[in-house]
């Protein structure tokens, strides 16, 4: 995974650092500044996924926002829209 997140320049940031992802055991959690950043950070895993013979799973992945307003892009992981 940190072939994907290398290049992946966030907009989230914590004391001046930029902060694009957080790791627990298995888990992995995005972070970014807007849906357009964020549809390309999960295609970046996505592809980055396929390159070592792994898939992300659709069903157990979440999107949340920390805004007022429904997502306006859809977002997708094998062709099926988080």
């Amino acid at each position: 995974m940190t072939d994907a997140l290398e290049d992946h320049c966030g907009t989230v940031s914590i004391g001046g650092r930029p902060i694009t992802n957080l790791r627990f055991a298995d888990d992995i959690d995005g972070l970014a500044g807007n849906e357009c950043e964020l549809a390309s950070l999960v295609e970046q895993l996505d592809k980055a996924s396929s390159n070592f013979g792994m898939e992300i799973s659709a069903e157990k992945t979440k999107i949340m926002t920390n805004s007022k307003e429904p997502a306006k892009k859809e977002i997708k992981v094998n062709g099926q829209i988080l």
